[in-house]
């Protein structure tokens, strides 16, 4: 790996870090979506400085270049970050939808209480 390659993975890593913590500060990320993140960048920053661990790795898994890899792993875990993520949509958006017919329901009992109350009054 390429020492400008290195340099420019650890510039990445490291600035995507400091924007991880920066949106944690101003309570724009949930500290439990945040580690995700920034175990991700650790890890980048980890490759950048020690990528001969991975080419060690690659050779015992039987891969013909890091690279080949690193883009599979990488990729394996944003699909599987994405995956969780569409559950969690999913769940909120059920959440949201129950949460609507109460309030339709309890919005149409309120109205037929006052028609009842305003019957009772004549």
């Amino acid at each position: 790996m390429s020492i400008v390659l290195r340099i420019l993975m650890l510039i990445g890593a490291v600035s995507l870090l400091i924007f991880m913590l920066k949106r944690i500060r101003q309570s724009k990320l949930k500290i439990e979506y945040a580690v995700f993140w920034i175990v991700f960048a650790a890890v980048l920053v980890f490759m950048s400085l020690f990528p001969y661990v991975f080419y060690w790795i690659s050779d015992l898994i039987g891969f013909q270049s890091p690279i080949n890899m690193i883009y599979l792993v990488i990729i394996f875990i944003l699909i599987v970050k994405l995956f969780l993520t569409s559950l969690q949509i999913s769940q909120l958006e059920n959440k949201i939808d129950n949460l609507v017919q109460k309030i339709a329901i309890e919005k149409r009992l309120s109205e037929e209480k006052e028609e009842k109350d305003t019957k009772e009054k004549v």
